[in-house]
């Protein structure tokens, strides 16, 4: 399928005028909602129509692809102007309700709706999507195409599988998602309809997506705090359900895995890939454990992941046979097989005992001393055994920076600067986040005006408290905007103010100069999706940098102050690695502005206490001053001389 993508007017968050996407579908085009919604072919659902406009509202960014290739993702969408549509030359198959566009960060029991960000655009697009659905006949989806329809919708903080990138949330409240959003496979078709068969008993589900290093993704259902969920669940034996309410009571986070290709461990037990197994009367403890090796050792092969974990029941057992466990499975590793497990949790009754791999390749009682001979010296040769999968040739897979692109961007920005009659810079960080004063309030108007001001319901509580904090941050993006005039007022074209170049505060400071005519310069990194150049950047002073560490090195160079506005890791780790770089005198030393109360600064970073631990000398607390106004930020780095 060929998929025509061109855009009729160029996008940006304060764009007059809304922007029109023509798209061309000789086949289809498919539309996953995700926490940043995805254009790619062959998701769901889908779009059949000789062509299709879609009118999208201003602060869509610009979309950039290859025909049939990668997703697209693209800002989440305010509004979708449905009269752009003909009804009746689109069908969708089929329509997915807004509540299956919401995604959600995790599922505790007490919660019966989404959790984490959710736009209005996902309401626009789900009442748009189920229009067209009454318009025309639709087929059934099968779901064969959905893969990684989610990109890092998910927060950090979720446990993640030792080899994987990312994962991603989206809640399931109808069979109907369940099979959207679960890729029909041999393997899985079974488990969807059954699943639809016994869903009055589940009633909702957050299925969570893990992408490893090499893009392919393998999904769960969240057990977190609903064990008894098992119970409902297709293909989940009795004794696997018994087993799993164990695994439970020590697990903070409990992913049950679905089976899509080959073979596959049955959990996901707080971030560790787990097979379960059950020793019935009669059974042999050390085939059910080389059963379960197996399954994750494949797993963890297919998705280069860390070695996982095995959890058998000894069904008839009221307490573990630690001797005797400990020689079946040293008595397995003797044989040579290949071993994915690093751990073995062997229950009985209400009793649990972990067995652990050593050094020396053998497993012992989890907290047991080393059996090593005193003395002796421990071996750089890792175990014949050994997982050799689990050591990928990092070295001679790694990429070299071609040395060419170095150069050019630690040369090529400055001497564009210099052509420019730029003498020195100052430059601007904070984050991309901080949206402008008026597109804040109007944010947290509309969902007041949806939820109310006091919502009933959780999640919409927090999307609200969110809204009403990013007025309350706003005001930073004026002060950016304040201080990139002031500099452009005082600088007389030859101080230029220099960002990142992306939204937020970094576009805040742009437009400041940019409107009092001064030179504004924007530094964007190359990344496959979020950052674009804002379009306050001076024509002929913007630069791509394919690499953080020259942009970085740009960023400062030349610059007579450096100006800091609150900001998430990205913000921090260049403010750290100047502090460094001055502390160490690989760096002359700048002045070096905080935007905002020292308040706020204690609670992020607290300066003193670096101080009070001695991990810094007292005199590093000089290198940096604290502004709460655009005025203060700038006399503060006039006002500051330092001996070169």
């Amino acid at each position: 399928m060929r998929l025509l993508l061109s855009v009729l007017l160029a996008f940006g968050s304060t764009a007059p005028a809304a922007a029109q996407v023509r798209v061309a579908v000789p086949g289809s085009v498919s539309v996953v909602p995700s926490f940043v919604p995805v254009l790619s072919p062959g998701l769901a659902p889908s779009f059949s129509a000789p062509a299709l406009s879609l009118t999208l509202a201003p602060g869509l960014a610009a979309p950039s692809i290859a025909p049939s290739l990668s997703p697209l993702a693209i800002a989440p969408i305010p509004a979708l102007a449905a009269s752009a549509i003909p009804a009746a030359a689109v069908s969708f198959s089929p329509s997915l309700a807004p509540a299956a566009l919401t995604p959600t960060a995790s599922a505790p029991a007490k919660s019966a709706g989404p959790k984490g960000a959710a736009s209005a655009g996902f309401q626009d697009l789900g009442k748009l999507v189920g229009m067209a659905e009454a318009a025309s006949a639709s087929t059934a989806f099968d779901g064969a195409a959905v893969k990684a329809a989610l990109e890092n919708a998910g927060p950090a903080d979720l446990p993640l599988p030792l080899g994987t990138k990312r994962v991603s949330v989206v809640r399931l409240n109808t069979a109907k998602e369940a099979s959207a959003f679960i890729p029909h496979t041999p393997n899985t078709e079974h488990f969807i309809g059954e699943l639809a068969k016994k869903w009055s008993g589940i009633g909702w589900v957050d299925l969570r997506v893990y992408t490893d290093a090499k893009g392919d993704s393998f999904r769960s259902l969240d057990l977190t705090g609903r064990p008894e969920l098992a119970a409902h669940l297709p293909e989940i034996q009795p004794h696997e359900a018994a087993l799993i309410r164990k695994i439970s009571l020590h697990a903070n986070d409990l992913q049950l895995v679905i089976r899509e290709a080959g073979k596959t461990p049955d959990l996901i037990v707080d971030g560790v890939v787990t097979e379960m197994k059950s020793l019935f009367p009669g059974g042999e403890f050390q085939l059910q454990l080389a059963h379960a090796n197996e399954q994750v050792l494949q797993h963890a092969q297919r998705h280069r992941l860390a070695p996982g974990a095995a959890a058998i029941d000894l069904t008839q057992r009221e307490a573990v046979p630690v001797a005797e466990i400990r020689e079946a499975i040293n008595g397995f590793v003797r044989t040579g097989a290949e071993i994915g497990v690093a751990s073995v949790s062997v229950y009985a009754g209400t009793e649990r005992k972990v067995f652990v791999r050593g050094q020396d390749g053998q497993f012992d009682v989890q907290g047991a001393p080393s059996r090593r001979k005193h003395g002796a010296k421990a071996s750089l040769v890792p175990a014949k055994s050994a997982a050799r999968f689990l050591v990928p040739d990092a070295l001679g897979l790694a990429k070299a920076p071609d040395p060419k692109v170095i150069v050019r961007e630690v040369t090529e920005p400055a001497k564009r600067l210099r052509a420019a009659g730029v003498k020195a810079t100052v430059t601007v960080y904070g984050s991309a986040r901080i949206l402008p004063a008026d597109v804040a309030r109007a944010e947290l108007d509309a969902l007041v005006k949806k939820f109310g001001g006091k919502p009933k319901r959780p999640e919409e509580r927090k999307l609200v408290y969110a809204a009403r904090q990013a007025v309350e941050v706003s005001k930073y993006y004026e002060i950016a905007r304040a201080f990139g005039r002031i500099v452009a007022e005082n600088g007389g074209g030859e101080v230029a103010v220099v960002t990142g170049g992306g939204p937020g505060i970094m576009e805040a400071a742009n437009r400041g100069a940019f409107e009092a005519g001064g030179p504004s310069v924007g530094y964007n990194i190359i990344l496959d999706k979020e950052q674009g150049l804002n379009k306050y950047a001076t024509p002929g002073l913007d630069f791509e940098f394919e690499n953080f560490s020259t942009r970085k090195m740009s960023l400062r160079h030349g610059s007579m102050g450096l100006v800091y506005f609150p900001g998430g890791f990205g913000t921090m780790d260049e403010l750290f690695e100047v502090l460094t770089l001055i502390q160490t005198r690989k760096m002359a030393r700048v002045p070096i502005v905080l935007i905002g109360e020292k308040s706020y600064w204690d609670k992020i970073l607290d300066f003193d206490e670096f101080d009070r631990m001695g991990l810094i000398s007292h005199g590093d607390l000089s290198l940096f001053r604290f502004a709460d106004t655009a005025e203060a930020a700038w006399n503060g780095i006039v006002a500051t001389r330092f001996p070169r």
